[in-house]
């Protein structure tokens, strides 16, 4: 017949061993991030230092800005890496994350032909010189990069004498 003893053990033991699943999720957490920042291989340098220094497993997901803070907002990711930075501020503000962090930066970098119609090499503004050249601008996308052309155009720049954006979407 089992003492009351053996069956605290047994008690304990099961406690231990259905609660061991809850604390190996723990040691986990899923970072949405952008298609970017997974392919600059960021991640494939760091995650292996941060798991060996806190035994912490990160699982990435890599999408589209405005898809990662989605996931973010859904409660499926604990960590967001997305350069948006109107939209990270919205998501802040709106009370699904803590606070943020300027990690990267982008860079943007202007292509065209070597005779530089637009007069864009040396200057100080070239949104600027592109919208009076009426260049088009591209990705064309819904990435952090599109976003942050957008925001230019709202601040004045790359806008036609109505006030609409004229710089056409490249495919």
């Amino acid at each position: 017949m089992p003492t009351r003893r053996s069956l605290v053990v047994l008690a304990a033991t099961i406690t231990l061993v259905a609660a061991a699943p809850a604390r190996a999720q723990d040691r986990s957490i899923v970072v949405a991030s952008t298609t970017s920042t997974q392919d600059s291989g960021l991640f494939g340098h760091i995650l292996p230092l941060f798991k060996q220094k806190t035994g912490i497993v990160v699982k990435v997901v890599a999408q589209g800005t405005g898809k990662a803070l989605d996931t973010a907002r859904r409660g499926d990711a604990d960590v967001v890496f997305v350069h948006a930075r109107e939209a990270e501020e919205k998501f802040i503000a709106q009370g699904f994350g803590v606070k943020r962090y300027s990690v990267m930066y982008n860079d943007f970098v202007i292509i065209g032909p070597k005779d530089d119609p637009a007069s864009i090499k040396g200057s100080r503004n070239p949104s600027s010189r592109a919208a009076t050249a009426r260049a088009p601008i591209s990705p064309n996308s819904t990435s952090g990069r599109r976003p942050a052309s957008t925001s230019r155009r709202r601040l004045g720049r790359g806008t036609n004498r109505s006030g609409r954006a004229w710089v056409p979407r490249s495919t």
